[in-house]
């Protein structure tokens, strides 16, 4: 198989590069960094897929994508992006992208995404809101786990970063005001912080979406 990358950071090309070359799935890479080179190499027909970014120089990928449509192109698209916004990803698959996938995922993701994509499979949803969800609702399991966090706490976690207060909380998740407060105290314990502005910059600066 023989596949195209397009990214503009180096370090990440390096990466997949190597992740690619030591999977059995790939037979050739190729690189460039901006969607105007990647669009002459995508013409020549040549490729069996192409791992493409979003914020790319001189045409970005949603412009590669309509540009790659408007020539009747066929390659098999995956995006590979850092954004998490839900009207990217809504847009990627309206352009025909057939998979969107973050560039935090683990490398055993992008492979079996690859073979997903190979074998005819669109790996997402139709609904841009199912797909977010689907995306990262595993890669979040991951980072709670990580920081030692329960599925609850990070749920209480995100309702804290969106300002909530304590009884707002209980009321959207069915928990009684002091369950709320036992459960941010060991937000607090696990991520060393103690104030509810701390704790939703410090969860961002960890990577929490």
């Amino acid at each position: 198989m023989k596949i195209l990358l397009v990214d503009d950071h180096q370090m990440f090309l390096d990466g997949m590069k190597a992740l690619l070359t030591e999977s059995d799935v790939v037979t050739s890479i190729e690189v460039v960094n901006n969607g105007r080179d990647a669009l002459r190499r995508l013409q020549t027909g040549g490729f069996d897929i192409a791992l493409i970014d979003l914020r790319l120089p001189i045409l970005d990928g949603f412009t590669l994508l309509e540009e790659m449509n408007k020539r009747n192109n066929l390659t098999p698209i995956i995006i590979v992006s850092a954004s998490r916004d839900p009207h990217d990803i809504e847009k990627a698959i309206e352009l025909g992208a057939m998979s969107f996938i973050p560039k935090s995922s683990s490398g055993q993701k992008i492979i079996q995404t690859i073979r997903d994509v190979l074998g005819g499979k669109v790996v997402y949803s139709n609904n841009a809101t199912a797909t977010v969800s689907a995306i990262f609702s595993e890669e979040s399991e991951e980072w709670a786990a990580q920081h030692h966090i329960t599925q609850r706490q990070l749920e209480v976690l995100r309702l804290v970063r969106k300002g909530l207060s304590n009884q707002a909380i209980a009321d959207q998740l069915s928990l009684s005001v002091p369950t709320v407060k036992t459960h941010i105290s060991a937000i607090f314990n696990a991520l060393g912080t103690q104030s509810r502005t701390e704790s939703s910059k410090k969860s961002h600066q960890l990577g929490l979406d």
